[in-house]
């Protein structure tokens, strides 16, 4: 098999397994935290797999996420601390602590890999235009499905990720504009 190849067979088995996870095994442990944008970053990194890494979009979006993941592990290291004294996952504690030892860590090793691969061989795009829309396509799903922000649920926390959604993508934008050269047509 072909290093593009098996990266397919891992994203494919990486995005069904997720799927699987937050939809039909944890969807009442996750509830509404089903449709937060860390697991949508989780769904988007299985696909920029299953493509071998080769398709620019789903490459630039893991690459905007990974940012965000290394600023927000806080909740995570958060999350690991209170794990033992939560009452409320009886059912399936073993599952949680899986869905969330899977949602941000392969995030950053994807992104990691593609850094000291050369970053610029995934995510360099022929324009900025295409940066443009896939980036808008990586922040739909908050605007839309995350309870932070339709909601407000945790209010500061939504204000906290469209300022680093903004940020990382601004500065990938830049990045590519002005020390790799990309036209913006």
């Amino acid at each position: 098999m072909s290093p593009i190849e098996i990266l397919s067979v891992l994203g494919a088995s990486f995005l069904l397994f997720r799927i699987w996870l937050v939809e039909m095994k944890l969807p009442d442990e996750l509830q509404f935290r089903r449709r937060y944008f860390s697991r949508f970053f989780s769904y988007y990194t299985g696909f920029a797999l299953v493509f071998g890494l080769s398709f620019y979009p789903f490459n630039v979006m893991v690459m905007i996420a990974f940012p965000i993941i290394l600023v927000t592990s806080i909740w995570d290291i958060n999350f690991y601390r209170r794990f033992k004294t939560q009452t409320y996952w009886t059912k399936n504690r073993a599952w949680v602590l899986i869905e969330r030892l899977t949602l941000h860590p392969p995030v950053v090793i994807v992104a990691l890999f593609m850094i000291f691969n050369d970053a610029r061989n995934y995510i360099q795009p022929p324009n900025l235009l295409m940066m443009i829309v896939s980036a808008l396509i990586l922040f739909l799903p908050f605007f839309l499905l995350d309870a932070r922000w339709t909601r407000r649920y945790k209010w500061p926390e939504a204000v906290i990720v469209i300022g680093l959604m903004v940020a990382s993508g601004a500065s990938l934008l830049l990045a590519e504009a002005i020390l790799w050269g990309v036209p913006f047509w």
